[in-house]
């Protein structure tokens, strides 16, 4: 009887917290897994990524909830944990399963003051102005060797804030990081650790990026703006990237056109090594039926620096169908990239385009989100 009510008492305490946390918090838990098959082949360069044949999963699972502060102010936070968080965007070595991670506090519906790991914040939430069915163009194998827009929040540690409704439909976000090359398991109660950037010294370098959305009737537009200060040498090269882009949309097409000016990178470099990339990108996408779409996506990219010979222009072609079935969405990708940047095992980052260095991608892909 004395451990029937012992087991009973227990019970009723962990029913009370459970109360007591609902009562502050709505929790939610969602997610997806996705598996992918990859096959192509190559000509030219034997640095070419494309390896011929790949299959692989991924499962995100995000951990959500929302709330109203005792001030009336409303807070909302989430954290993803990701099977397939194996980089930060600078260091293949800095793995962990917690991935992108965000903390907001709303005095209004307007605004919102964050902090955010890895999340799509400042000029993030310009990097695709384009319309797009699945993944975006350099995320659609990741062997394309396009250039992305450069931020400040992927793989990253940053603070900021939002204020919506700036225009019609509008967004304006600003975010500063700190520590761009902060680890993703860097702690609240500790100072800088760690590099994220292999191959570096330690980098105290800081960063800031801006981004503007806003879609006056049919036309989205979006602008970015970032500006990194690194710091691991005296001869280091900041960054800086814009990009701008325009969507009009008129169902059941949607077509846009962007372009991304990146001088510099990420992970630091120094003058000897200067890097300029200018990426031109067009899309458009067709909705056949209310199941089935269709996609295209051309980009061009032309890279110059101060130990780069130009000889060609990286140019990508992709095609994208995608086929919804509500919460499973089956789609196949072909891409097509001609006179890719050579990837070399060191020094990637600073290398040209080689003529004649192209191959040819397939993906089928299964996504399921519950």
């Amino acid at each position: 009887m004395k451990h029937n009510l012992k087991k009973l008492g227990l019970s009723t305490l962990a029913a009370s917290s459970l109360m007591i946390t609902s009562a502050f918090s709505q929790v939610t838990i969602s997610g997806y897994m996705e598996v992918g098959f990859l096959t192509g082949s190559h000509d030219g360069s034997t640095l070419q990524r494309a390896r011929g044949k790949g299959l692989g999963a991924e499962t995100v699972i995000t951990v959500a909830g929302k709330g109203k502060m005792s001030n009336g102010w409303e807070y909302n936070i989430f954290q993803n944990i990701d099977s397939d968080d194996s980089t930060n965007g600078l260091s293949a070595s800095n793995v962990h399963p917690l991935s992108t991670r965000f903390i907001g506090l709303n005095p209004s519906a307007d605004y919102t003051l964050w902090y955010t790991y890895d999340g799509v914040y400042g000029g993030e939430i310009a990097r695709t102005a384009i319309p797009v069915l699945t993944e975006r163009p350099a995320d659609l194998t990741g062997d394309s060797t396009l250039s992305e827009f450069i931020d400040v929040t992927s793989g990253g540690h940053a603070l900021g804030f939002d204020v919506r409704n700036l225009g019609p439909n509008g967004r304006l976000s600003v975010a500063y990081n700190p520590m761009i090359d902060s680890l993703s398991y860097q702690s609240s109660d500790r100072t800088n650790v760690g590099t994220g950037q292999s191959g570096q010294t330690a980098n105290d370098g800081s960063g800031y990026s801006l981004g503007y959305v806003v879609a006056p009737g049919p036309v989205r537009i979006a602008l970015g703006y970032t500006k990194i200060d690194h710091q691991q040498a005296t001869n280091a090269q900041d960054a800086k990237s814009k990009t701008g882009g325009l969507t009009f949309t008129q169902a059941p097409f949607a077509v846009g056109i962007q372009r991304t000016t990146n001088d510099g990178l990420k992970v630091g470099s120094t003058t000897s090594q200067q890097v300029k990339d200018v990426v031109d990108s067009a899309s458009v996408t067709y909705a056949m039926t209310k199941e089935l779409s269709v996609g295209l996506i051309y980009s061009e990219m032309e890279r110059t620096g101060a130990a780069i010979t130009k000889v060609a222009d990286t140019e990508v072609f992709q095609a994208v169908v995608a086929y919804n079935l509500g919460p499973v969405v089956a789609s196949i990708s072909y891409e097509k990239t001609d006179n890719a940047i050579s990837r070399a095992s060191s020094g990637a980052s600073q290398l040209a385009a080689i003529a004649g260095n192209d191959s040819t991608l397939t993906k089928v892909k299964v996504k399921a989100n519950f």
